[in-house]
């Protein structure tokens, strides 16, 4: 071998060594704003879907959403659009109230993962701040039955007040319940008014009452 062959050979074989060590570096500074690193590791690994997202970490992280978005939207692309670079992007999407960008995504998550409780929960407030209603809803509902206790509160609210849906008192305890057996406060203080006060056709019961009354007295 040619002397110039050689030198070529050992370059070639140190590319990946020197590219482990950008990456390493690019998770680094990304959490401190800088991007100069990951910029480096990705144009000697352009198809890695994470540094694509350590790059849009740093972007946000110095305060340029733009570029940090486009760098996250790299990351799905590079990831042949999987899941958690879609969850990712729309995370960072709402955090700037990207709210239509960021339900595009979660959608999609949730299609290719319908147990995917974080992308429903997520899903469910990007469509309050959007103001759509049925579509909170919807993701809401999802959420609250795949045991997220937050939307199951909310459900429970929904059904005591007739709210976007008919007042039913069995729902409001079934959710209410399902809430407050997670720990959610606001659940269990209402679980108490509820067991005290009774609905049309359900008296009220007072050692239910006083259950949940020992349980809302060890919240504080």
């Amino acid at each position: 071998m040619k002397p110039w062959q050689l030198c070529l050979v050992l370059s070639l074989l140190a590319l990946p060594a020197l590219a482990q060590d950008d990456a390493a570096l690019c998770r680094e500074e990304a959490q401190r704003g800088q991007v100069q690193a990951c910029q480096k590791a990705i144009a000697a690994m352009p198809r890695d879907p994470e540094l694509h997202a350590l790059l849009g970490q740093a972007y946000f992280a110095s305060g340029l959403y733009h570029d940090g978005l486009q760098a996250l939207r790299d990351a799905v692309i590079a990831s042949n659009g999987a899941a958690e670079h879609r969850y990712r992007f729309a995370g960072f999407a709402a955090l700037i109230n990207e709210y239509p960008k960021a339900a595009q995504e979660l959608e999609m998550v949730v299609a290719d993962q319908p147990d995917h409780l974080k992308a429903w929960m997520l899903l469910a407030d990007c469509y309050r701040f959007m103001k759509n209603k049925p579509a909170a809803y919807r993701a809401g509902r999802k959420a609250a039955e795949l045991g997220d206790p937050a939307e199951a509160y909310i459900l429970a609210v929904r059904y005591s007040n007739g709210e976007g849906v008919k007042a039913d008192p069995i729902e409001e305890l079934r959710w209410l319940e399902q809430a407050a057996k997670a720990g959610y406060a606001a659940a269990i203080q209402d679980l108490v008014r509820f067991y005290a006060d009774g609905r049309p056709g359900m008296p009220p019961d007072t050692a239910k009452r006083d259950y949940w009354q020992r349980k809302a007295k060890k919240l504080k």
